[in-house]
């Protein structure tokens, strides 16, 4: 498993992690990580956003500073399928098996 930094135009939007050659984003607002094929397809065709490799100290920081928050009103539809997904990753489950790998 690898963490990124996402950034949409030099702007970070993302922490995500790619396992498996699934991509998955964490979002502030439920507190997990959610598979994203929108983003799997972004990071393995489009390359319309930039992915930095980080670690999980700096994984952490990201999402206790509130990244990867969205409009409650704005995104409610997205919002409400991330709410009801039934295998989201808890971000420390996340972030251990990524310290485990840099051993």
């Amino acid at each position: 498993m690898r963490l990124f930094l996402v950034k949409e135009q030099g702007e970070p939007r993302w922490v995500a992690a790619l396992a498996n050659e699934n991509m998955y984003g964490y979002v502030a607002n439920t507190g997990k990580f959610h598979d994203n094929y929108a983003l799997r397809n972004d990071y393995y065709m489009e390359r319309d956003f930039t992915y930095e490799e980080i670690g999980p100290a700096e994984a952490r920081r990201l999402i206790d500073g509130g990244l990867g928050r969205f409009d409650e009103s704005e995104d409610d539809d997205v919002l409400a399928l991330w709410r009801d997904d039934p295998r989201p990753l808890d971000p420390a489950d996340v972030l251990s098996i990524v310290a485990g790998f840099d051993r």
